[in-house]
């Protein structure tokens, strides 16, 4: 191996290195106000009463959660306090909720599509679908099957290596999980997220009674559209990347080859994590309705803040009187 492609290993893989240091911070800081804030939000009497609301907090709690289990290891690696890389469960524990979280808040958006589509629907047994009831029960489902189901062969393809990198143990097992986050995540989810949308936008124009469909909660629409259009855009990087490693799996590949493949790795994981650490701030760009809602729980935030806050105690004027007096006599 030549000098110059040494000097280009040890470059990428300080890149790699330099991602993990500060771009999870950004995206954690961002995510944590974010998603509390749209917890807070969507159980506001305004916009409980809706079932895509049931959604939109249920996606935020699984956001929350897959923002710190998939990035902050990684960021605590760096300075040899990765607890993951010490026992093979943690490893493994790790990965699994990674993929399981990451999985349930694309499901509730594709969840809140269809309750979408639903909704607008000109027959009114299918429009009976769309209610609170429903949707936590189908929260709820969706929960059991998702740690129950597609990940749990984390358990038998994952080890520690004797580098203290916690992998996959075989090719075969990589293979099986790309097809699983494929069907389950990054690929099959938005294609159905898109189809969706677009019945739905059908639904509307075709409706003769939008006060019963989509118009009636427009503001909610407008947010799950938005919201469909980043998730989509912010997943093609990784469903690019898993489709790669998939096919040059089985092939030799130099030291420059595996750096710039992690490198690669590296930067598709980190933007997949944009759509669940900044959907609050694309809420607030796009929703009206979403912004005037913040603005309430921030303007209570801060009357609550100011009763609490200690007032001077003001002493009645006779009593400041006899204090004056005593003053001069001294």
């Amino acid at each position: 191996m030549s000098a110059s492609s040494q000097s280009t290993i040890l470059y990428l893989n300080f890149v790699t290195r330099e991602l993990n240091r500060y771009i999870p911070l950004v995206f954690l800081v961002l995510g944590t106000i974010g998603n509390i804030l749209n917890i807070l939000v969507f159980t506001r009497p305004a916009l409980r009463a809706n079932p895509c609301s049931i959604y939109f907090i249920s996606g935020s709690i699984m956001n929350f959660f897959s923002l710190y289990i998939g990035l902050i290891t990684p960021f605590l690696a760096l300075y040899n306090l990765d607890p993951t890389v010490m026992f093979d469960s943690l490893c493994r524990i790790r990965y699994y909720l990674r993929f399981s979280t990451i999985t349930l808040s694309t499901w509730f958006i594709l969840l809140a599509c269809v309750d979408r589509y639903v909704s607008s629907s000109a027959h009114v047994h299918i429009r009976s679908w769309s209610s609170v009831r429903v949707a936590k029960r189908i929260v709820l489902i969706a929960c059991i099957i998702c740690f129950s189901l597609p990940y749990t062969q984390v358990f038998f393809c994952y080890v520690l290596t004797q580098k203290k990198v916690c992998t996959y143990t075989n090719s075969t097992c990589n293979l099986l999980n790309n097809i699983i986050l494929f069907v389950c995540n990054s690929g099959l989810p938005p294609i159905l997220m898109v189809i969706i949308s677009l019945l739905t936008i059908r639904n509307v124009k075709q409706s003769a009674r939008l006060a019963h469909g989509a118009r009636r909660d427009v503001q909610l629409v407008r947010i799950l559209f938005i919201q469909v259009s980043v998730l989509v855009l912010f997943a093609i990087p990784v469903f690019a990347q898993k489709l790669y490693s998939s096919a040059t799996m089985f092939t030799a590949k130099s030291p420059l080859t595996t750096a710039i493949d992690s490198l690669a790795n590296q930067i598709s994981i980190e933007i997949s994590y944009i759509s669940n650490s900044t959907t609050f701030y694309v809420y607030s760009i796009t929703s009206k309705k979403y912004r005037k809602e913040v603005s309430q729980i921030l303007l209570s935030f801060y009357r609550s803040i100011r009763r609490n806050t200690v007032q001077p105690v003001e002493l009645p004027k006779t009593h400041l009187n006899e204090l004056t007096l005593k003053t001069h006599r001294y």
